[in-house]
């Protein structure tokens, strides 16, 4: 199966506009960076790991895999996540 490239450009846009806003909120000195890291970054993560595991399928994926499942740090990768 091929890269849906349509798909993924338009997953990898809303990752990156997901990064920008994050980006500007981290320009506000009133909030706080602690939680922008905790809750803005990792929606940045889940739309980045969106992105890649749906790449193949392409918006079928939504239908077709659970929602944790999608989000989730892609098994194929080529490098490993940290262990907790």
């Amino acid at each position: 199966m091929t890269i849906d490239r349509e798909w993924l450009t338009a997953t990898l846009s809303d990752t990156l506009e997901c990064l920008s806003e994050t980006i500007d909120r981290l320009g506000d000195d009133r909030l706080d960076a602690e939680e922008i890291l905790m809750e803005d970054i990792a929606n940045v993560y889940a739309k980045l790991n969106y992105a890649v595991n749906t790449a193949r399928l392409g918006p079928e994926a939504i239908d077709e895999c659970d929602h944790d499942r999608l989000i989730e740090w892609p098994e194929d990768m080529p490098f490993d996540r940290l262990e907790d």
